[in-house]
């Protein structure tokens, strides 16, 4: 497969991708239409021999960059795209800004995932997540990563 990257997106493009990815989206098309007219909102989307597949999203604010989503279509889970996608993205920002996420305790996917990425948990919201209820831990990085 042939792999490319873009800024550019739509609401329906990101909801369609996090429906597929999450079974069923966290957010709603509105609320990604509000994030995308933010001035501090950045995403990346991954495509796929010209099909997207995942992206990733934040809010950045001065030295901090909050990721408020990760997505990677079901098809092509588990290729290590989702750390292809966020390498890709991270790049785009200056050395020293710090990433800061919020993670299910649950997802030990994703936590390994940040973990290769040089994140270490710095704080757990007890009982933050719901359907199930679990605890978030809180994940931070200054960039720039740790070497793949």
């Amino acid at each position: 497969m042939d792999f490319t990257f873009r800024n550019e997106t739509t609401t329906e493009e990101l909801y369609a991708i996090a429906k597929a990815a999450y079974k069923g989206s966290p957010w709603s098309k509105q609320t990604f239409a509000n994030d995308l007219k933010s001035k501090f909102a950045r995403y990346m989307i991954i495509e796929a021999d010209g099909e997207p597949i995942g992206f990733v999203g934040g809010t950045h604010l001065g030295e901090e960059l909050e990721i408020t989503n990760v997505a990677i279509v079901p098809g092509v889970q588990g290729q290590h795209l989702g750390e292809r996608l966020l390498r890709q993205w991270l790049v785009g920002f200056d050395a020293g800004t710090r990433i800061l996420l919020e993670v299910r305790q649950g997802n030990k996917r994703a936590i390994k995932l940040y973990e290769r990425l040089g994140f270490i948990i710095y704080n757990i919201r007890e009982d933050y997540y719901r359907d199930p209820k679990e605890d978030a831990y809180l994940m931070d990085v200054t960039l720039p990563l740790v070497a793949e």
